[in-house]
């Protein structure tokens, strides 16, 4: 029996509604929409996901996305003339997509802002340093590793694709289609 989601049947009422097992937003990279938007994704997944989880998820999107915003152009400390109009270049645009999965939940960054350093993907080494001696930052991507499952990243044109999993505990996961039968027909 065919099990895809038919849209259109939830306005006759034929059909009910599966759980939203997606979170899509696109946005500017700003500290400010950036904050939001994690906001909403912690209101979205809460009921659905683990704390621990939901706190993994959280800090590597703060990291992820705020690197947008803190390294691509029109950020703060770019080297271009950011207080004049003419030199002043809108944050990056974002795209991020998240699914619930069984286990996990999928995650895809994409971005017009400026290529990744390639030392970012490299398997991170904790670097052996005093405490002294650590610097303020420069540990996002070890995190980043840290927290995720399957990194992945390319540029292609101008537009850079990360894409990762965070694992998840199956107690709190949505059934699959195929293991509950057809979710769409009636009772």
């Amino acid at each position: 029996m065919n099990t895809a989601k038919n849209l259109d049947s939830e306005k006759t009422g034929e059909m009910s509604r599966p759980a939203q097992t997606m979170f899509h937003r696109v946005l500017r990279a700003e500290a400010r929409i950036v904050r939001d938007t994690l906001t909403d994704i912690r209101r979205r997944f809460a009921a659905e996901i683990d704390e621990d989880a939901l706190g993994r998820l959280e800090l590597v999107l703060a990291e992820v996305l705020n690197n947008v915003a803190e390294h691509g152009p029109g950020a703060a400390d770019s080297s271009e003339d950011s207080g004049s109009e003419a030199g002043h270049r809108a944050a990056p645009l974002i795209h991020l997509c998240i699914v619930r999965l069984a286990g996990m939940l999928s995650c895809a960054v994409t971005d017009d802002g400026i290529s990744l350093p390639a030392g970012c993907l490299l398997p991170p080494d904790a670097p052996a340093i005093s405490e002294i001696d650590l610097p303020e930052g420069g540990f996002g991507w070890f995190l980043i590793h840290d927290l995720t499952q399957e990194l992945y990243y390319y540029r292609e044109e101008r537009r850079n694709f990360l894409a990762f999993r965070v694992p998840v505990s199956d107690e709190t996961a949505p059934a699959s289609p195929d293991s509950q039968g057809d979710q769409f027909s009636k009772d």
